[in-house]
């Protein structure tokens, strides 16, 4: 018998985290708690103090004998004895369809938590880690405190007073007779096989839902950027409301017939061995001066039982206290992770509407509150200036050094220069994914940080070279930047963006599902669909993250005619590789180390024979 051998994950505070996860458990969920410790412990007492009985059972045959006793007397020690042991059974029943459906609850609302905060967090986390650590916390963690809320800790005070309760018994007992057990042998097997065939199916049902729910967390952690450009938080979480519900109910029912299988072969084992015992001591007795079964005392029977059963609960107190101390460490790194910083967002201007014309040019505007109650109204017109502005992503690493530059409304501004020259930084900090260090941002002549940051984002559209694609429908991805536009704004954007003709070819045309992150498309059809987002989106300024750097010369060519048609009457910020691409821009600015070393025209450029002419005339490279 091994004894108290304990590999321990233990948390680093271990009350802290207790009494943190019991908050969980506030109000009615607590009042159940207590109920569960309550009905586990009668559930432990009633089967001890049911064997204790047996010697009442078999004292009173024999004195029935002697003539001390009556048969009625041996019927009321029967029904005593039986009494208990139903009142375990109907306890440890009771308490694990309480204790189950409870600690559903609780982690449904702990995963609920980790989705808000994964989705409130600032896109900073999400660069210091791997998508992998995060989904630890939905998978691992969440996992063993599951196994640990549902199993362990009913398990472990039920093994404590289990303890307890036969120590008590074995001094004040003596032996017992050997058991007659083929009959509850045969009762077990039966159940375990009838509630396998329950617990398989259930089981599948859970993992099925589990890897729907893994996937869409996954998909949706992937696609961060694109999440929070398009202010699709509230969306996502309500759709991930209902996948944790269906895995919430489904995972009721398999851990319910899981636990039946602990509780029902020791109630079944306790009967057992109380009528083995009753069956010993009649067989005991003489009968025409014969004794079937010889020797035993009553004492002897319950005493042997209490020795039968006082090594188990030992070996699950071992196992439990290791479950229940991982599963709080899991919680400790859930907690954790739940305490880290939201996304920072004081703005106070809001992106309204001035009139119901969507092709009006101040059919957008600002709202900007005043000091003393009334809301100023500015037309949303796509004016971007930086202002001396310095930005790291990291202390003590400058990415831009005190940047200066203005798109004017209308204007198409170019950004070239080589890896890591700040391209992508600059448009991440016009769309507020990061915190400028030092300067000024501005939109329209309003501080971005002044704009709430949906209202921010809801006023630009971007296009990077990464499409990301959802689980859904073809018309689904292209208006999940506007939910609301209807089946023939989508067709009409998808136009736009020489999207139309390659989707009606699909086998469903607008209807065929994506998954996968759109990998059922080639890489051209992935970039044009991002276009069809933009074109449905409307926005004043549209950004272009080298949208043309993965794809063929023909698909480019389709790609570059959308996005002239998406860059009429619009604020266009592009990022390009190739520089064919950026020649009729209004401005081009050459990066380098963070600085702006040169901006101008294309032919301003070239006559200035420095960075843009060498990189235009291949003398140098875009590394």
């Amino acid at each position: 018998m091994k004894l108290f051998k304990l590999k321990l994950n233990k948390p680093q505070n271990f009350f802290k985290t207790l009494v943190r996860l019991l908050s969980y458990y506030k109000g009615i969920k607590g009042l159940i708690l207590v109920i569960v410790v309550l009905l586990t412990i009668f559930s432990s007492l009633a089967s001890i103090i049911g064997t204790f009985k047996l010697q009442d059972v078999i004292s009173t045959i024999l004195e029935i004998k002697n003539g001390t006793a009556t048969y009625s007397d041996l019927i009321n020690s029967i029904i005593l004895m039986g009494s208990l042991y139903l009142g375990g059974v109907l306890s440890t029943l009771i308490y694990n369809q309480l204790m189950i459906r409870t600690s559903q609850k609780v982690i449904a609302n702990i995963r609920l938590d980790l989705i808000k905060e994964t989705l409130a967090l600032p896109l900073s986390e999400f660069d210091k880690h791997t998508h992998g650590e995060f989904m630890t916390y939905f998978t691992n963690d969440i996992d063993t405190l599951n196994t640990a809320l549902n199993d362990s800790f009913a398990n472990f005070v039920f093994s404590l007073a289990n303890i307890i309760g036969t120590l008590v018994g074995l001094f004040l007992l003596n032996i017992y007779l050997s058991l007659i057990v083929v009959f509850f042998l045969a009762l077990m097997v039966i159940f375990i096989i009838f509630n396998s065939i329950k617990c398989r199916k259930y089981f599948n049902n859970q993992q099925t839902e589990l890897s729907k729910m893994n996937g869409f967390i996954e998909e949706n952690i992937n696609g961060t950027k694109v999440e929070k450009a398009f202010n699709h938080e509230k969306e996502n979480y309500e759709k991930f409301f209902i996948r944790n519900k269906n895995l919430q109910e489904v995972s009721t029912k398999a851990f319910f017939h899981t636990q039946l299988n602990i509780p029902v072969i020791v109630a079944l084992s306790y009967f057992n061995f109380a009528i083995s015992c009753v069956l010993g001591v009649i067989f005991s007795l003489p009968i025409n001066g014969v004794r079937i079964l010889k020797g035993g005392v009553p004492a002897l029977t319950s005493y042997l039982v209490y020795v039968r059963q006082s090594a188990q609960p030992f070996n699950f107190i071992t196992q439990h206290i290791n479950a229940i101390l991982t599963a709080l460490a899991g919680a400790e790194r859930i907690f954790n992770y739940l305490d880290k910083p939201h996304e920072i967002d004081e703005g106070n201007v809001t992106l309204v509407k001035l009139n119901d014309d969507p092709n009006s040019k101040e059919h957008l505007g600002w709202a900007i509150p005043l000091k003393n109650g009334e809301t100023k109204l500015v037309p949303l017109k796509g004016d971007i200036r930086f202002n001396n502005v310095t930005f790291s992503y990291v202390p003590n690493k400058i990415v831009l050094d005190n940047i200066s530059l203005y798109a004017k409304p209308g204007e198409k501004i170019a950004f070239v220069g080589s890896t890591g020259a700040g391209k992508t930084t600059i448009i991440s900090l016009i769309s507020r994914f990061y915190e400028i260090n030092s300067g000024t941002i501005t939109y329209d002549g309003i501080n971005i940080k002044d704009i709430k940051k949906e209202s921010l984002r809801r006023s630009i559209s971007m296009v990077t070279q990464d499409t990301h694609l959802f689980t859904g429908s073809i018309k689904d991805n292209i208006r999940y930047v506007r939910r609301h536009s209807t089946d023939i704004e989508v067709i009409k954007a998808s136009k736009i963006a020489n999207a139309d003709s390659f989707i009606k070819r699909l086998p469903n045309g607008y209807d065929t599902l994506l998954f996968d992150d759109g990998h059922n498309l080639s890489e051209g059809q992935r970039q044009l669909l991002a276009l069809a987002r933009a074109a449905i989106s409307k926005p004043p300024v549209l950004i272009l993250d080298e949208a043309t750097s993965n794809i063929d010369t023909h698909t480019e060519e389709l790609v570059e005619q959308s996005m002239d048609k998406l860059m009429e009457n619009r604020t266009v910020l592009v990022i390009a590789h190739r520089l064919s691409t950026v020649r009729n821009s209004d401005a081009i600015l050459c990066l380098e180390h963070g600085k702006i070393i040169e901006r101008g025209t294309h032919d301003e450029l070239i006559k200035m024979k420095g960075y843009y002419y060498n990189l235009y005339k291949g003398i140098s490279e875009l590394d």
